[in-house]
């Protein structure tokens, strides 16, 4: 490229290789490089006689944190350091430095808005519902039940409120209000239900919890990521439970979904909940920490004919 540029047009007389035009385009593109080059340097060296770029190992670090703690763009890092006292860096200089360390320098929206914030944020107040299903042998038949539960994401707690083969317009209405109920009684009444875009959860159903100060959020169609934690629990109680029974009657599936859930709530470790179970969590209570533990410090308890087991310590 060096010895064809004093060519000039005369380039095309000789260049085989590729086609003229695509050399002019090489020469056209080292000319605008350079030019941006000498562009930054200008820049580089106003910036730093304006005192941008004082003490740079601390303030590029200390840019980085704020980012990793928070998620904030240029703008709104300029304007806490800004706050601060610190006024000799620019937002052009915060983003350069949010570039050079692999991050996008304007992050899009607000971080804060995630739905896992929202989450997080409401996570005492907030619960989940939604359905299982598991075949029954009845007179008529095998039939679908549909199990109608509700799971508080902070502690994990599962409220069953119902089951039934047909869940109409009415019984959805009469649990919400045996929900009420329910909520009525907690020393920390929900604000906000999730639920699916299933319609067995009819406006009724949704009126009725309105009108006790609980709002219904539902989420987006084929979104089960977004009411995770009740999709985990169904995942569970067919796992370890449902899926490893024949049901006979409604009297045998209430039976199970018991016996089920209080093992759940007292007896089953959640990864969610650092490895503690709902009851821990609501009563505080845990075992006294141990340095050493073999197996013949543990008794093996079962449930359910050994579909259900955990382990306690023996008595001292």
């Amino acid at each position: 490229m060096k010895a064809g540029k004093p060519l000039g047009s005369k380039v095309k007389e000789l260049v085989t290789i590729v086609t003229p035009r695509t050399f002019l385009r090489w020469l056209q593109a080292d000319r605008e490089g350079k030019s941006q080059k000498t562009e930054n340097q200008k820049s580089a060296k106003t910036e730093a006689a304006k005192g941008g770029n004082r003490k740079p190992e601390e303030i590029h670090e200390l840019v980085i944190e704020i980012r990793k703690e928070t998620g904030w763009g240029a703008g709104r890092i300029k304007g806490e350091l800004y706050r601060l006292g610190y006024r000799t860096i620019g937002r052009s200089t915060i983003n350069r430095i949010l570039r050079n360390h692999g991050f996008k320098p304007e992050p899009p929206g607000d971080p804060d808005s995630t739905w896992a914030n929202f989450l997080r944020r409401h996570a005492s107040t907030l619960w989940a519902c939604g359905f299982f299903t598991k075949p029954v042998l009845t007179m008529r038949g095998w039939v679908d039940y549909y199990v109608l539960f509700f799971i508080n994401l902070e502690t994990r707690k599962v409220h069953v409120l119902g089951a039934t083969p047909n869940p109409d317009n009415e019984w959805m209405k009469q649990q919400a209000r045996n929900l009420c109920i329910f909520f009525g009684e907690l020393d920390t009444p929900p604000r906000y239900i999730i639920h699916d875009a299933d319609t067995k959860f009819t406006r009724d159903f949704r009126e009725t919890l309105k009108s006790e100060g609980i709002k219904p959020i539902r989420i987006g169609p084929q979104a089960p990521n977004q009411n995770s934690v009740a999709e985990r629990f169904v995942r569970s109680i067919k796992e370890e439970c449902l899926g490893r029974f024949l049901v006979f009657g409604e009297d045998h599936l209430r039976y199970l979904i018991g016996r089920f859930m209080d093992y759940y709530h007292t007896k089953r470790s959640h990864r969610g909940l650092d490895y503690r179970t709902p009851e821990q969590i609501e009563t505080g209570e845990e075992p006294e920490p141990t340095q050493l533990l073999s197996r013949a410090d543990l008794v093996c308890h079962e449930s359910l004919g050994g579909a259900l087991k955990w382990y306690e310590r023996k008595a001292a």
